[in-house]
């Protein structure tokens, strides 16, 4: 419908009016719905107070799905330091919304830990988005501080000043537990991967030898992907994993993994689901029995409707070329190849069925860890490159998404690997 002149030029007014009053505005603290980040010029939505409806929970696989609110808050113009962050965390105590477990899991019989996971969860939530805080004011516009293994491997300021903050927050918290952090780790040398499984081994046994049977290890990548971030890509993230000894082997039993730019907090505890942004993605349940007794579909016809998300691991020359090869000997065998360079990332799409399945070589345990109870309690399967369940002390991982019925569990992560040993990407 065409306007007249006059209404046409009063419309225009009134627009720009708008506009002008919201760019007068001071951005505010609080979390807001993911509409507050538009370009320049385009009119915004007003900030919302609280970032997640607890009553209308997320009932099913997310796929492209996103809930209508996030955990995101407008970018600040002026880089926040360390002790301002620590102390925004602590005024913003009762602003701040978790991740509301469900009620019906909360049994401490669903998780190995005979701690207050839900306690756990809420604080390294809160440290991974005040971090994110951090790197959202500094991406694409901070420079190289050194590198690590090689020039591929950067390290910046926001990644120390990340890692400083999630560290105060968590040990503020639970001072007598155990914090590894990647960016306290030299990895400076020709073996980074030897300097990374040694400092895993050291931290476990700190914690193994505590004499308290329920010591916790956080295991903490800062910045996972800051060669996105240091460039200005939206694909990096804070990733925490919670580690327990209770048991006979290791086990993550809590994990966050935190996109500031687009504003998804990925979340789980063992035994107790996965949530993306307070509401649950639940594995499918109430597969039809009769599927066990219908022919199994063709192994190809999974991984030719699947999205793969290939590792690009830059430590080694040797696992560039793995990585180099299986693109090679995928490319026409699956619906499309992607290289997001953010392992963590990565595990939770994921998780969140995005991607079908991601798989890499040489990770270290800051990579996965809290990917790892993400991915398995959204129904999906880690696992290690000869099909073997996956633990906190593997290095090449398979990750598949949570299958369609019980009939196709595993099928994927088989067609993946006899691909990849026919094509010798599996050794390095």
């Amino acid at each position: 419908m065409a306007l007249c002149p006059t209404a046409r030029s009063t419309f225009i007014s009134e627009y720009a009016r708008i506009v002008h009053a919201a760019h007068s505005r001071p951005a505010s603290s609080a979390m807001v719905s993911a509409t507050a980040f538009q370009p320049s010029g385009i009119l915004r939505r007003p900030p919302r107070r609280r970032c997640m409806d607890h009553r209308n929970r997320y009932n099913g696989i997310c796929g492209n799905s996103l809930p209508n609110c996030v955990f995101v808050r407008q970018s600040q113009s002026k880089h926040p330091s360390v002790r301002t962050m620590l102390s925004e965390a602590t005024h913003e105590e009762d602003s701040f919304i978790y991740t509301c477990l469900d009620k019906d899991d909360d049994s401490s019989s669903n998780n190995s830990s005979g701690r207050d996971l839900q306690h756990v969860l809420r604080t390294i939530e809160k440290a991974a988005y005040f971090a994110g805080q951090i790197a959202l004011s500094t991406a694409g516009k901070i420079a190289v501080k050194s590198t690590k293994a090689n020039a591929r491997d950067l390290v910046t300021e926001s990644d120390m000043e990340c890692q400083s903050l999630i560290k105060a927050m968590i040990l503020k918290e639970f001072p007598d537990d155990v914090f590894l952090g990647e960016e306290d780790i030299d990895l400076s040398g020709q073996d980074s991967s030897s300097a990374s499984s040694e400092a895993l081994k050291e931290a476990l046994g700190i914690t193994e030898k505590a004499g308290v049977d329920d010591r916790l290890l956080f295991v903490v990548d800062p910045i996972d992907g800051t060669t996105n971030f240091q460039a200005g890509l939206p694909i990096y993230a804070m990733s925490i994993g919670v580690v327990s000894l209770v048991g006979s082997t290791p086990e993550v039993v809590a994990g966050v993994i935190y996109n500031p730019t687009l504003g998804e907090m990925t979340s789980a505890v063992q035994g107790r689901g996965c949530y993306l942004n307070n509401r649950r993605i639940n594995p499918h349940s109430g597969h039809d029995d009769n599927m066990l007794q219908q022919k199994i579909p063709q192994q190809s016809s999974i991984l030719s409707q699947s999205l793969i998300n290939v590792g690009f691991p830059v430590c080694k020359e040797s696992t560039l070329l793995a990585s180099s090869r299986a693109v090679t000997a995928l490319a026409t065998k699956v619906r499309g190849l992607r290289m997001v360079a953010c392992a963590s990332q990565a595990m939770a799409w994921v998780a969140h069925s995005k991607f079908s399945s991601y798989f890499s070589w040489d990770l270290n345990a800051w990579d996965v860890a809290a990917g790892m109870v993400i991915v398995e309690e959204s129904g999906g399967l880690v696992s290690n490159f000869d099909g073997t369940k996956a633990d906190i002390s593997s290095r090449d991982m398979i990750i598949t998404c949570c299958p369609g019925s019980s009939a196709e569990e595993g099928l994927l992560r088989d067609e993946l690997i006899q691909v990849l040993r026919d094509n010798d990407c599996l050794q390095y």
